[in-house]
């Protein structure tokens, strides 16, 4: 935000140099870019008057002036035709300098001295164009430095303000700030407003709707108003600022904007019908055209001001041009309110408008300068505008701020700050920044007891007063001193570890890893899980197609493989490694001990997809496509290479995820008691909905299971030195006995001499009764203490067949060696 120095002097006596104070802002907190100074480099212009305007006797298209300074009457050759007898210019006497160093010079042009210059806007640098030179009040007197008459005799400091700090957003809020850094005076005298007219009861009825974000609603009625053109002081500090002027009275409430920070807005009373006003949030299907002449389509959550039919502002955020300040006003209501920050930043950004007033709703204004400012501009209107108020204001606050007092301890703060705090000296730096503060004795230590203002909604727990005090110490006044620590060794949690493995496993396993956004649609949220589980939606989404958090990596990977395959690439492997996060609805409406249980709940899962070719296309591989085996050899490699040991089981898709996969070629998976994750082919339909033309196979694993069950450390064993033997076994059992029971009673028989065990074929035939299948197995003995006897051999294996007959009913068929 731009502000003016000749301004902030009228707030604060006696500022010194610009650059030194810009300096001192800068160091206790309130950055200050740039400092410009109006002038451009200009000097030796003063305020004169035109005597006479003669043509020039040598030149058709130039005028001979005598013009009138303090002290001469000068001979000005002028090429500009606008000016006449009697109107008071800028005249650059000879030796004057103009902006890019252009010096004027006594010279003569096409025969006749001239002694000077009159000058226009642009040579004055103060307009890009101009009808000719320019012309000032007929009021001005002769002799005056220019630069003062014009106001450009002024600094502009340009301060970066960070959204906490809103108070800020003001010249007398910027005041504040240096009367405390200087340690000066802070100069304002509320205005008062003289009161003529009839009761404000009898012009207009004001009443705000329940459940709508407006704290406090302030207006006034300024009745005879003359609307026209504004004072040339207060159009140059619009001007300066980036605003335009309109006419006296609206530019009169953005002026008391950038003086006190609290947006206005004045309605012509005439066109409000009714003369009712009423704030509410808008009804469904309103519109209203703002003043830039657009007309927009208005949400329910967007607060409304209306008159008795219709919508005549968007509440906090601009208003409405059937009721705007015209040349035919006479008759102004003004309006001065507190609304909701959230209330209008959602408006703003629903109806993609922004504006001066909702820059600062939007981060917070002073509650308890509502009706200060409205005062303030109804002063000026008559002042300025002529008028008469109606006596009293209407001024609806139901709920008055009250601020909480923030403890401050002095002992605390010297030990965070590392400096002496004296609690007499804090206690002055906090009253100067307008808190009320107490002292007191607690534990047989000073305390302060801080209440802050209105204005300072940032201030809310004591670390804020510990950093007020840091900054108008000074940071560079904290002496630099070295951290006392102990130096210990770093690690890596167990966690990020095992995502760290897996993310080495599946990129060694020839998967490329993506990232995807956090946040899908509605629809594809919808793809996996239960249906009409509920979504965490997001409150401010970037768009419709971003708008819930996700429950599955699948469906992002999906739309990442869909991407791929429409830009040719076919033949694709990808994982992802991320949170997803589902709610607790059934905590939100119960009654929790820990407020965190109401929060959503978030688990780290990895998920992969694989589809198209296995290899790529190479003259010595076959071309096959990936299948279900592919996706389980993929999980296989995960449980082994994080080390988890638990036995895995397989089984049947949860009901939940039942739409997501194929029925007859998926999985879920759970090691030992838990459920670790599923795997297998994507349903068709599914496959239909991504436009994918063959079968795809995804994974996806719970992390923090797999954290739980992996042992963290590998276990070598020397090479073996002694044979081994291979024992070859089939049995028939029933379809329904799982591999893994099967694989599990074999390692737990002997585990000292059996190596490893090999499933090498399942066989479903004639020969093979119904319900039953033939499972082949090669089991491998090897000791590591010395050479194996067959009879070593032949027990085991015989003592395996009796097991798997004894516990499965298996039929032996055949064995081998």
């Amino acid at each position: 935000m731009l502000f003016s120095y000749n301004w902030l002097e009228e707030f604060v006596d006696d500022l010194g140099d610009v650059r030194e104070l810009a300096d001192r802002l800068t160091i206790t907190g309130t950055e200050i870019e740039g400092v410009e100074d109006l002038s451009g480099g200009i000097s030796g212009i003063v305020t004169a008057e035109v005597l006479t305007v003669e043509p020039h006797p040598n030149a058709d298209k130039l005028s001979l002036c005598d013009v009138k300074t303090a002290e001469t009457e000068l001979k000005i050759v002028c090429g500009a035709k606008n000016m006449r007898p009697g109107d008071k210019v800028v005249l650059a006497v000879h030796g004057a300098r103009l902006p890019g160093g252009f010096k004027i010079k006594r010279s003569k042009i096409r025969g006749v001295e001239s002694n000077g210059m009159m000058c226009s806007e642009v040579e004055l640098g103060i307009a890009k164009e101009s009808a000719g030179i320019m012309i000032l009040p007929q009021d001005t007197p002769v002799g005056l430095d220019a630069l003062d008459v014009l106001g450009l005799k002024d600094f502009v400091l340009d301060a970066g303000i960070t959204p906490n700090r809103p108070d800020l957003l003001s010249m007398r809020g910027l005041a504040r700030e240096v009367a405390t850094v200087t340690g000066k005076t802070l100069t304002f005298k509320a205005a008062s407003v003289e009161e003529s007219g009839a009761n404000i009861d009898e012009l207009i009825t004001v009443s705000i709707d329940d459940n709508t974000p407006c704290a406090r609603y302030s207006v006034r009625v300024i009745e005879g108003v003359r609307v026209g053109p504004t004072p040339d002081y207060i159009v140059r500090r619009l001007e300066t600022n980036g605003l335009r002027s309109v006419n006296n009275v609206v530019d009169i409430t953005n002026y008391v904007l950038l003086e006190l920070g609290q947006p206005l807005h004045a309605f012509d009373l005439d066109r409000i019908k009714g003369a009712k006003i009423v704030v509410r949030n808008a009804n469904a299907g309103e519109t209203i055209k703002t003043i830039d002449n657009v007309e927009r389509n208005l949400a329910e959550s967007i607060c409304v001001i209306a008159d008795e039919s219709s919508p005549v502002a968007v509440a906090g955020v601009m208003g409405g041009k059937s009721s705007e300040v015209g040349e035919a006003t006479t008759r102004v209501l003004l309006e001065s309110a507190y609304f909701e920050p959230t209330s209008v930043r959602r408006a703003s950004k629903k109806l993609s408008l922004s504006s001066d007033s909702s820059y600062r709703f939007e981060r917070g204004v002073d509650i308890e300068t509502v009706t200060v400012a409205l005062d303030r501009a109804a002063a000026l209107i008559l002042e300025i505008a002529g008028g008469g108020a109606a006596k009293g204001r209407v001024d609806i606050y139901p709920e008055k701020f009250e601020a909480k007092p923030i403890l401050f301890r002095p002992v605390r703060a010297e030990s965070l700050l590392g400096i002496p705090v004296d609690p007499k000296e804090v206690g002055l730096t906090f009253t100067s920044l307008g808190m009320r503060v107490t002292g007191k004795k607690e534990s047989g230590n000073t305390v302060l007891e801080v209440v802050p203002p209105s204005y300072r909604r940032d201030i809310l727990i004591e670390e804020d007063l510990l950093e007020e005090a840091a900054r108008l110490f000074g940071y560079d006044n904290i002496p630099t001193t070295l951290p006392v620590a102990g130096i210990m060794p770093g690690g890596v949690s167990p966690m990020l570890g095992i995502k760290k493995r897996i993310t080495e496993l599946l990129s060694g396993a020839g998967l490329a890893e993506t990232l995807n956004y956090t946040f899908v649609s509605k629809d594809e949220f919808a793809v996996t899980g239960s249906e009409g589980a509920p979504a965490i939606e997001i409150m401010n989404p970037l768009s419709e197609e971003l708008s819930v958090m996700r429950r599955s990596l699948m469906p992002s990977l999906l739309e990442c493989l869909r991407r791929n395959i429409q830009v040719n690439n076919t033949d694709v492997a990808l994982f992802e490694v991320a949170p997803v996060f589902t709610s607790n609805a059934g905590a939100q409406e119960q009654e929790c001990e820990d407020p965190t249980d109401r929060l959503p709940t978030q688990q780290w899962k990895v998920a992969g997809v694989l589809y198209g070719a296995r290899h790529a296309l190479t003259w010595n591989q076959p071309k096959e496509a990936v299948d279900f085996y592919d996706i389980k050899g993929i999980v296989e490699r995960v449980l082994k290479g994080v080390g988890v040991k638990a036995p895995m089981r397989l089984g049947p898709v949860g009901e939940s995820d039942a739409r997501f996969f194929h029925p007859g070629k998926s999985a879920s998976m759970k090691l030992g008691a838990s459920s670790a994750g599923l795997f297998g082919e994507v349903h068709p339909d599914i496959q239909s909905r991504y436009g994918l033309s063959k079968p795809a196979y995804v994974f996806e694993l719970d992390i923090e299971t797999l954290s739980d069950l992996s042992t963290g450390k590998r276990k070598y064993r020397p090479l073996a030195r002694y044979p081994g033997s291979a024992r070859d076994v089939a049995i028939i059992v029933d379809s329904t006995v799982p591999y893994a029971d099967i694989l599990s009673l074999i390692d737990k028989i002997d585990t000292k001499l059996i190596d490893n065990v090999d499933l090498f074929d399942v066989y479903c035939g004639s020969e093979i009764p119904e319900g039953k299948r033939s499972v082949a197995l090669r089991i491998n003995y090897r000791s590591l203490e010395g050479t194996l006897k067959q009879a070593e051999v032949e027990s085991v294996h015989s003592k395996i067949q009796g097991e798997l007959t004894s516990r499965f009913g298996a039929e032996i068929r055949g064995q081998g060696s």
